[in-house]
């Protein structure tokens, strides 16, 4: 498996000792501290640490050649997920937590040769590399920006209703929450769980599928200690034949209708995939309204609200089992789905805050889908436009394939779906 340029690029030079890893973590320091002035996207920086790692990588790459398939890859991660070395404040603020112990996806990245140089914002002002008085989302926002904005080659992030997919779609980055239970959400600050939290996952950004698949390559699989990771193998998306995909497009609901330019980037996404060979199926649900009110409930139970019943609660359980059940009977038929991430492109600042920004990336966390946003290209005023393939659970590779045939579509002279 292998990622396509840039980063692919760069990974085969760092692998031939063409570029030292030393170097190659210099560069992405400087280029994350001038990304960073302009956007507010990095929590901390531990310039000395980062380049301590890669000096070590150096010295054993002179001993024995490459650590692993990430070698001397500088990456960054989202500030919830413990970097040992790295301060963590999570929810919580405090900027004097140093955990000991990397979190399983961050061990797997380092075992693999990579090196982390930050930790980046979640939610807060992160300002948009394209236009500073627009947000990027949250809450892997900073993630987004510094992927977007070619400061990091890979980053690492976590989703529970969009977090990862709302932020990439905004910035321009690829990113992909994977299939519940894909890669184990240990050490993750706060604490994820299967129980406790029935969405959130860990999931990689960056500037082409390709990188994702890469990443999700490494980091998924059972770590022992997060129980809802069971043994499923990752198939590869290079066994995918696009002449046997089923592509099913939804464009909204009568509540929540896109714009026009991201409903025309969504039907030009299953466009390109009907010209690979695939073959448009209806899609025979109109699940935003139910996820919105599911997830809302969701919300009330985790902010305690007054007056909320044991009853109330085991109802709201019943009617996410419902919900998910009708979803997966729907992918049955279907095996991508393409929609739009957002509603609209990337919102200035001072507007208020608005939870129905992802409405739309709901119901793959409800049902436990891999979902990825992927950039197609930009609206008139030269912000991201992006589209969201949805899949069934455990067939992340699926989805990854399809959004390679649609980025390959998107660049080529003939194609674009932007």
């Amino acid at each position: 498996m292998t990622a396509e340029p840039q980063v692919a690029e760069l990974l085969g030079r760092l692998a031939s000792g063409a570029v030292p890893a030393a170097e190659a973590v210099a560069e992405r320091l400087d280029a994350l501290h001038r990304v960073h002035a302009g956007t507010g996207a990095v929590a901390s920086f531990a310039d000395e640490r980062a380049l301590t790692d890669a000096a070590r990588l150096d010295r054993a790459f002179a001993a024995a050649g490459p650590v692993g398939p990430l070698h001397g890859l500088p990456v960054t991660v989202k500030d919830w997920i413990d970097v040992e070395g790295f301060p963590c404040a999570g929810l919580t603020g405090r900027t004097d937590r140093h955990p000991g112990v990397d979190a399983t996806a961050v061990a797997r990245l380092r075992a693999a040769g990579a090196v982390v140089v930050a930790k980046t914002r979640p939610w807060g002002r992160v300002r948009h590399p394209l236009d500073p008085a627009r947000t990027v989302g949250g809450s892997s926002s900073g993630e987004a920006a510094a992927v977007a904005a070619g400061a990091s080659p890979l980053g690492l992030g976590s989703d529970s209703g969009g977090s990862i997919r709302l932020p990439a779609a905004w910035a321009g980055a690829c990113g992909l929450k994977p299939t519940t239970g894909r890669v184990p959400g240990t050490g993750h600050f706060p604490r994820i769980g299967a129980l406790s939290d029935g969405r959130t996952q860990v999931g990689p950004l960056a500037a082409d599928v390709a990188t994702l698949e890469l990443a999700l390559s490494v980091i998924s699989g059972p770590d022992g200690v997060d129980a809802g990771v069971p043994p499923v193998p990752l198939a590869g998306s290079a066994a995918v034949r696009p002449d046997g995909l089923r592509v099913a497009v939804a464009g909204g609901s009568a509540a929540w209708r896109p714009a026009p330019e991201v409903l025309a980037a969504v039907e030009r996404a299953a466009a390109t995939l009907e010209a690979a060979g695939a073959r448009r199926v209806p899609w025979p649900l109109d699940w935003l309204p139910d996820a919105w009110e599911i997830t809302r409930g969701y919300w009330a139970r985790a902010t305690g609200r007054p007056g909320l019943t044991g009853a109330d609660v085991q109802r709201q359980l019943w009617d996410w089992d419902r919900f998910r059940t009708r979803a997966l009977r729907a992918m049955a038929g279907v095996d991508v789905l393409v929609m739009p991430v957002a509603l609209r492109t990337a919102p200035p600042h001072d507007e208020p805050d608005d939870l129905e920004a992802f409405v739309c990336t709901l119901p793959a966390s409800l049902s436990g889908s891999p979902a990825l946003a992927l950039p197609v290209g930009a609206d008139a005023a030269g912000l991201p436009l992006a589209v969201q393939l949805v899949g069934r659970p455990w067939e992340d590779h699926v989805v990854l394939a399809a959004g390679r045939i649609i980025e390959r579509g998107a660049t080529s002279p003939t194609g674009g779906t932007g």
